[in-house]
């Protein structure tokens, strides 16, 4: 039985919903107790909505519940408000009988004594209809005159009577609930995004390696050194031809447009560089000519710094990616790439440096326009403008991989890249972000205030909350992670604790996770009884060894459910 939830398993957990709310009415009938489940799917549905963990409760979330989330969000007559108490109580006794409730929950009887403290303020809740929302306080007045929500049309000729006043209802608490709901006394908080799995990031060496290596790098530094005292501009800002030829020679890069470019423009590799130099502000223009930063000569030599500086210029390069303004303009979708680029970070992010198809950021950004604009815009898109959007996230992908940021390859199943592009040539570029990419992406979600955490942050945390959190994870990550959950207590505390979880979860992603923690468990337990043996010491469990001691046995058991 799960208990955890992420905020994108919905069909997980209206199974697990349904499954648990039939097992505590079972629960309660057995012992005599009448037991509303729609009432005990509520109070799931609080938990599912806080934090997707079910099996953890304190006071502050029994109080949330009864004094909060029930009248505002259940459609509750007078002659429901002492069923709520006894669902919840029966909740709480069911999860404590079954040891489902997780470690960091109050002790049960807080929680039963903290039930019966906040029925009043249930009650009292209740009384006021304006702590309801929108659509309870409407299903209130459903229940209350005897009309089916399932039927429109008694539903219709129901408002029909209350707009001619031939219904009593508070219209005062209806314009108060009206007015919340809609805004005009502020809006809610805004809904997080999905906080990322933990991330395996490269030590200094690795990094400093790979920024020193990255072929965006050593490129930028001869243009910062190849200006020198400053090179001559034509009126438009461009350097001269002669000038734009050298440059080019120099960076070994427009070899096939050299001879016979007309402008600077017609050196296309060479006109970026220069452009994501001066982004990256290691040259400026100044009365007509192209000059060093003087304050960026010493970050020529640090490499990790420079390498940085050039990760973030990327997003301002304007007109420089195929030679149109992708950036400032809006794109064939109504969102410039500068706005869209994000989102190819996260995703690439989330993905823990696993690679995604190409198709997948294309198909976000259509969800995500469509969204702002309420309605399908992107097919207004003729086939020349979805060209076009697709060769400038190609020029911005190759920026990427020249500063070794990402890493492209291709997958071979057209299946699922058509029916994620929902044409029938779509690209079949997968990216990944390589390890120095990760590390970039995390400091600029750190600047941002958003989650980012590294492998060892979830130690502290409930087993079952860290094998959801590493769904999907890959799996040097998930090992790391696991390894420093069981390093983080004692050996008896992580045995317990897999073993409650091993002979609950039915989730065989869970249970390898679960076995592999348990494995780390029983190696760790083995480490320290040899070091007490060699110290003249006894092992902890007198004439046993660590895997045939009551707490191995006990978990094994479970394990083998």
């Amino acid at each position: 039985m799960r208990l955890v939830f992420g905020p994108d398993d919905h069909e997980e957990y209206q199974t697990a919903r349904e499954r648990l709310q039939s097992l505590v009415a079972a629960w309660a009938r057995r012992r005599g107790i009448p037991v509303e489940p729609a009432l005990v799917a509520a109070a799931l549905d609080h938990r599912h909505g806080v934090d997707g963990r079910l099996g953890r409760w304190t006071r502050a979330h029994v109080a949330d519940a009864l004094a909060v989330w029930f009248p505002r969000t259940v459609a509750l007559l007078d002659d429901d408000r002492d069923a709520v108490p006894v669902a919840l109580h029966a909740l709480i006794g069911f999860l404590t009988e079954r040891d489902w409730l997780d470690t960091a929950s109050a002790p049960p009887a807080e929680l039963h004594a903290q039930i019966d403290d906040s029925t009043p303020a249930l009650h009292d809740a209740l009384a006021d209809e304006r702590n309801r929302d929108l659509g309870t306080f409407w299903a209130v007045q459903l229940r209350r005159h005897g009309v089916t929500a399932a039927d429109p049309a008694a539903v219709a000729r129901f408002l029909d009577q209350v707009r001619r006043g031939e219904v009593d209802v508070d219209r005062d608490a209806l314009a108060e609930v009206t007015r919340r709901d809609t805004g005009e006394a502020g809006t809610g908080p805004p809904v997080a995004a999905p906080e990322p799995a933990p991330v395996l990031l490269p030590g200094a060496a690795a990094l400093l390696a790979s920024a020193e290596s990255a072929e965006a790098v050593a490129r930028l530094r001869t243009v910062a050194r190849w200006v020198r005292t400053g090179r001559a501009l034509t009126v438009d800002g461009r350097l001269l031809l002669a000038d734009a030829r050298s440059l080019a020679g120099a960076l070994g890069v427009d070899a096939f447009s050299r001879d016979h470019a007309r402008t600077a423009d017609d050196l296309p590799e060479t006109s970026l560089l220069v452009a994501w130099a001066r982004q990256s502000r290691l040259i400026r223009a100044v009365k007509g000519r192209l000059v060093p930063v003087k304050s960026a000569a010493a970050l020529l030599g640090r490499p990790i710094e420079l390498w940085q500086r050039a990760f973030v210029a990327i997003g301002t390069l304007g007109e420089h990616f195929g030679g149109s303004n992708v950036f400032g303009a809006p794109s064939l979708f109504g969102m410039s790439l500068g706005e869209a680029l994000p989102i190819l970070l996260f995703d690439l992010y989330a993905a823990g440096g696993d690679p995604v198809p190409l198709e997948l950021f294309h198909r976000r950004v259509r969800e995500a326009v469509n969204e702002r604009f309420g309605c399908i815009v992107d097919d207004l898109a003729g086939d020349v403008e979805q060209r076009l959007w697709r060769r400038d996230v190609t020029a911005v992908l190759d920026a990427l991989e020249l500063l070794g940021a990402v890493h492209l390859t291709e997958s071979h199943d057209h299946d699922m890249l058509t029916e994620l592009a929902g044409r029938d040539d779509p690209d079949p570029t997968l990216v990944a972000l390589t390890p120095i990419g990760l590390w970039a992406v995390r400091e600029m979600l750190l600047e941002q205030g958003a989650p980012a955490p590294l492998v060892g942050e979830l130690a502290g945390e409930d087993v079952e909350y860290v094998c959801v959190r590493l769904a999907g994870a890959r799996r040097e990550v998930a090992e790391a992670e696991l390894t420093a959950w069981v390093a983080a207590r004692s050996p008896r505390a992580a045995a317990d604790e897999l073993a409650r979880l091993l002979r609950r979860t039915d989730v065989p992603a869970h249970r390898a996770l679960a076995l592999f923690a348990l494995r780390c468990n029983g190696e760790r337990r083995e480490r320290r009884d040899s070091a007490r043996i060699r110290d003249g010491g006894r092992p902890l469990v007198p004439g046993r060894g660590p895997r045939t001691g009551p707490l191995a046995i006990r978990a094994r058991d479970a394990a083998g459910r």
